[in-house]
């Protein structure tokens, strides 16, 4: 008589499915990956900030990268 496992295969089958609602409800309510990353606009803004560049770099970089998001 092997009664001891029981309850186990069911124990191990809800987990599995609160698992898989778990990786489904992230999936489809997951906060928009594209907005995690920066734009090229935002990367400039911020070595100008640090300065890293000068300001005549940022206006002409600042300017290719408008010219380019128009097109």
């Amino acid at each position: 008589m092997e009664y001891q496992f029981l309850g186990a295969d069911i124990l191990c089958s809800l987990l599995f499915i609160g698992l898989l609602v778990l990786f489904l409800f992230d999936l489809v309510f997951s906060p928009d990956k594209k907005s995690l990353v920066a734009s090229p606009l935002d990367i400039l803004r911020r070595k100008y900030a640090a300065g890293a560049i000068n300001t005549e770099a940022y206006q002409e970089r600042k300017q290719v990268l408008e010219q380019d998001m128009k097109k």
